[in-house]
């Protein structure tokens, strides 16, 4: 994939799921959920957890549309800095510095970037995050310990959605899956999640190897 298109596929995507068996299920529609007791607590549930989150790490698994495999840690500093540091293909990052959303391909020595506010990312980066704010919830599941929400952004229903997945005891983020507007599925998945440690601010700055300079 080139630079600009695995970039939009990284970051349209918020949240997918656990194994394959999992990423061959689909919530269910809104529609036959509304009635659902459970739905609204998950839903309350979910945002506490996710504005809870200060600092945290994990391994990442990455799944491209056309079936790329990549490997690496993760690193997210709320509200405004994330990072994705692949150890397979070794060097590529996709950070988030607090504008931008920067992916740099190693391989290709090439960087492209996107202002955060302009990208779904900006629902994970925002000081506080809200299931009903800017987003539309289509689809809920909460079956067999795993809960999926499906969201659609309020202002462009057409432009994809993302699954949010989450083991259920207890509440854990195990990643998400896009669907784009043409039926292309990307999925991230999270393991060995650790929460609370000091990270380093320079994790969040992208100093560009080719301008000698951080890159916008």
């Amino acid at each position: 994939m080139r630079p600009l298109t695995l970039l939009c596929a990284l970051i349209g995507a918020l949240y997918g799921f656990l194994t394959p068996g999992l990423a061959t299920a689909q919530p269910a529609p809104l529609a036959q959920t509304q009635a659902n007791p459970q739905r609204q607590a998950d839903l309350s549930h979910i945002e506490s957890y996710l504005n809870g989150i200060s600092t945290a790490e994990a391994d990442f698994t990455f799944a491209a549309p056309d079936g790329q495999i990549s490997h690496g840690m993760f690193y997210l500093n709320r509200p405004d800095k994330l990072r994705f540091e692949y150890t397979d293909p070794a060097g590529n990052l996709l950070i988030a510095d607090g504008s931008y959303v920067i992916y740099w391909d190693a391989g290709q020595k090439e960087a492209s970037n996107l202002p955060i506010k302009s990208t779904p990312l900006a629902f994970l980066l925002r000081p506080q995050i809200s299931l009903t704010d800017g987003v539309e919830v289509t689809g809920y599941e909460h079956n067999a310990g795993i809960i999926r929400v499906r969201l659609v952004q309020t202002h462009d229903s057409s432009a994809g959605s993302v699954t949010i997945a989450f083991t259920d005891q207890p509440l854990e983020l195990r990643g998400w899956r896009l669907v784009d507007p043409g039926g292309q599925i990307t999925d991230v998945t999270f393991s060995n999640w650790r929460f609370g440690m000091t990270l380093d601010p320079g994790l969040f700055h992208f100093e560009s190897p080719n301008a000698g300079k951080r890159h916008r």
